[in-house]
């Protein structure tokens, strides 16, 4: 069961990683479409710190489970 439940939980993980890099894609847009407006380059920022943020953390986490998903099992101690 192992096995099933990590490429679950990789398929979430790269999910929650996908809408939240959508959100902080939005977030850049929105302060481009206002840059006549004072502070819009806090938008932007914020937006690409959390787009790094969620990639660095989906990337460890993708390899971590990638790791446990190659590790072989075995039963013979």
């Amino acid at each position: 069961m192992k096995n099933p439940f990590l490429w679950v939980l990789l398929v979430f993980s790269t999910l929650v990683a996908a809408y939240l890099v959508f959100l902080g894609a939005i977030s850049i847009s929105a302060g481009l479409q206002h840059t006549q407006e004072e502070g819009s380059w806090m938008p932007v920022l914020a937006g690409s710190l959390c787009i790094l943020a969620v990639l660095w953390i989906l990337f460890r986490v993708a390899r971590f489970l990638v790791q446990a998903l190659r590790k072989t099992d075995s039963l013979n101690v």
